[in-house]
């Protein structure tokens, strides 16, 4: 595989396989997206749900679980450090306009669920993106 950031002389069988490695970092950045839009929405919704009179706090290790994988799915798709950008700012959007509220009066942080939603999920998100920035790179050897 190409390394990124370096192109083949066109023509050669590995410029076909940069264009498909290419198309397929830009298919897991938006399927990155387009997952982190739909469990922001799932997640958000997931705070009224309300089973016999009990809050659904099932929502707060699911966001959790869900937010910790999708940052691992995209810089795993996408093959590049910065990837967690294409889950966190959808996520975060989506639970910004839901603080924000509805004409009904709906909102994400009327209650200590949708309130530890915000928390739990961002800090799921920022964590792991704290943790591998953190991390010292390995020294290369004089081979490489």
């Amino acid at each position: 595989m190409t390394p990124p950031g370096t192109r083949p002389a066109p023509g050669t069988a590995d410029a076909a396989l940069y264009w498909v490695d290419l198309l397929l970092r830009g298919a897991g950045a938006v399927l990155a997206v387009v997952l982190a839009t739909l469990t922001a929405f799932l997640e958000a919704m997931g705070t009224a749900v309300r089973i016999d009179g009990w809050p659904a706090v099932w929502v707060l290790p699911l966001a959790v679980v869900v937010n910790v994988l999708l940052i691992w799915f995209a810089r795993t798709a996408v093959g590049m450090p910065w990837a967690w950008w294409f889950v966190a700012a959808p996520w975060f959007l989506v639970m910004v306009f839901a603080v924000g509220g509805t004409s009904e009066g709906d909102q994400l942080a009327n209650s200590w669920l949708g309130l530890g939603l915000l928390a739990l999920g961002g800090m799921a998100i920022v964590g792991p993106v704290a943790f591998h920035s953190a991390r010292r790179p390995f020294p290369r050897s004089a081979a490489q």
